[in-house]
């Protein structure tokens, strides 16, 4: 588990030519910092006498922001091992019928399993965005460029994540499952782009 080493060791890691830690870990990586920038600007505010209007909401979206930090962190593993149990099923033998049918099941599968965990990282960033939106409206006004940067990377996160995500679907051969995954895919990154522009125009127009 990265998150127990030293963050120079999955930077180090990462520049390597190994194929793991990638893309996916990072865009993980990235929904995590944005998601713990969202709870210091939470912090910040329900430190803040001027907003103890609004502490109940931020309380709760502390609690939700802090969920995500926590989710995106495991994600980072989760995409590691997907890519590693997917690699392996390439590895298989294939020398009679029998076990060209294993393998491409095998893979098929894996590939499943694989465009799964990045598309959780997209409707996990699409939640913190939106989260991102409110903090922004009601939040610490002295910290809201925080905030801001909490949007721009959890929008990294999901539109990183994306990629991971169709480079998986086009192997698949299950075209209602493609069609079905492609559509959650659409949403999560619609949904992104909404709040993003929001947060842009809220934390624009306070500065």
């Amino acid at each position: 588990m990265y998150l127990d080493k030293p963050l120079q060791t999955y930077l180090d890691d990462l520049a390597s030519a190994k194929s793991t830690p990638g893309g996916g870990s990072t865009a993980a990586m990235s929904g995590a910092m944005g998601s713990a920038l969202a709870c210091m600007v939470s912090r910040l505010t329900l430190s803040k006498a001027d907003y103890a209007a609004v502490h109940p909401e931020i309380e709760l979206i502390l609690a939700q922001t802090e969920q995500l930090r926590a989710r995106f962190q495991a994600l980072m593993q989760a995409d590691i091992d997907a890519y590693g149990k997917l690699s392996a099923c390439f590895k298989l033998p294939r020398g009679t019928a029998e076990e060209k049918a294993a393998r491409t099941q095998a893979i098929q599968e894996g590939l499943v399993v694989a465009a799964l965990v990045p598309l959780e990282m997209v409707e996990r960033a699409a939640e913190l965005v939106r989260h991102c939106q409110r903090i922004a409206e009601i939040g610490n006004k002295n910290v809201l460029s925080d905030i801001a940067t909490a949007a721009m990377m959890a929008s990294a996160a999901g539109t990183g994540a994306a990629w991971m995500v169709r480079t998986n679907l086009n192997s698949m051969k299950d075209a209602e499952r493609v069609s079905a995954l492609n559509k959650r895919l659409n949403a999560g990154l619609d949904a992104i782009s909404a709040a993003g522009q929001e947060v842009v125009v809220i934390v624009g127009g306070k500065a």
